[in-house]
């Protein structure tokens, strides 16, 4: 076995896929089906079922702005392991980015992962989509950085996202 693998519910997770569908499963014995719910979105979209499918969408709006508020929340503790306010001693030091508890962020981002995971299942992704999208985002990237594009070019440039299938 992996070394850093570990066992949960008699499963060895080493990939994204050995996680998916615990978190589906955490998710569903808190009351969400955030899995269900998006594969029920895209099969709507598929099969052209427009009522259906905005039913669905207002759903999963409402779920992703409980999913997104938990994820900011996560964020903002990960961000509470620097003294990153300007009047505590460590900023008037210069050392307000100074990394004060390593374990606690990486349990911080490890939370953000939870929440991540859920947003996706409920846009209807699985790892395989996070692959698929995350590859063909890498190269626009690279070509974002390759041309020196600036923070004022952003909205110019928008539709490049918006071509990723």
């Amino acid at each position: 076995m992996n070394e850093r693998a570990t066992t949960t519910d008699a499963r060895t997770l080493e990939s994204l896929e050995d996680i998916w569908p615990l978190q589906a499963a955490l998710n569903e014995r808190a009351g969400f089906d955030t899995a269900g719910l998006g594969r029920a979105l895209v099969e709507a979209e598929a099969a052209g079922d427009q009522q259906r499918a905005a039913e669905l969408r207002t759903q999963v709006g409402r779920a992703l702005k409980n999913y997104l508020d938990a994820l900011v929340s996560e964020c903002h503790e990960l961000q509470d392991c620097l003294s990153w306010k300007h009047w505590y001693q460590e900023a008037k030091e210069g050392r307000q980015y100074e990394l004060q508890d390593l374990q606690n962020a990486r349990v911080e981002a490890t939370d953000m992962l939870f929440f991540w995971i859920s947003i996706c299942q409920l846009l209807g992704m699985d790892c395989q989509d996070i692959y698929r999208l995350y590859a063909k985002k890498l190269r626009i990237n690279h070509k974002r950085q390759d041309e020196g594009r600036t923070q004022a070019e952003h909205d110019d440039h928008e539709n490049e996202n918006r071509s990723i299938v």
